[in-house]
């Protein structure tokens, strides 16, 4: 009669790989909250290009504003929380005319304008900033300054920042 072998494991091993893989997952877990705080970031950093794309288009394709051509539109940021996409004609009399916001981008949760500079010069947001582009030329004009415009989009709750550049030729990036 021979012998009979079991294979299996031993307690210990089972608790090295349950302890294995509680840190693993403990691991992925924490790191989830911060994914989903990032691609809140990226995507305001998106919405805000977008929005500037779209000031942009306007201008260069001579969309009328209220009804009126030769319109010079632009984005304004009115405070770290919301922008606002608005345009300008001209009117009688050497008179332009502003409308009022015609599509607003608000930022929700922890996302906020950190900093906006313009060459070497840092706007303040207790005054209102714009990025304006001219009609049909689209050439980009910064309300606080001459150079390339760089907005820092911040997430408060991980610290995490993304930047995005307007330059003087149009060209609107992410970084």
């Amino acid at each position: 009669m021979g012998k009979t072998v079991l294979n299996a494991f031993t307690l210990v091993e089972l608790l090295v790989v349950i302890a294995i893989i509680g840190l693993i997952g403990a691991y992925v877990l924490s790191n989830y909250g911060t994914f989903g705080e990032d691609q809140k970031l990226k995507n305001a950093v998106l919405d805000i290009q977008s929005l500037l794309r779209q000031a942009q288009t306007n201008a260069t394709s001579g969309v009328k504003c209220q009804g009126q051509g030769g319109a010079t539109w632009f984005v304004e940021f009115t405070s770290g929380t919301e922008l606002n996409l608005m345009c300008m004609y001209p009117a009688g009399g050497g008179l332009n005319f502003i409308s009022g916001s015609l599509k607003k981008l608000p930022f929700s949760g922890n996302i906020s304008i950190d900093t906006m500079t313009s060459g070497i010069n840092s706007c303040t947001f207790g005054a209102t900033n714009t990025v304006t582009f001219a009609p049909l030329s689209g050439a980009m004009i910064a309300s606080c300054g001459t150079g390339i415009v760089t907005i820092t989009v911040i997430n408060n709750k991980t610290s995490n920042t993304k930047s995005l550049k307007v330059e003087q030729g149009g060209r609107i990036y992410a970084q």
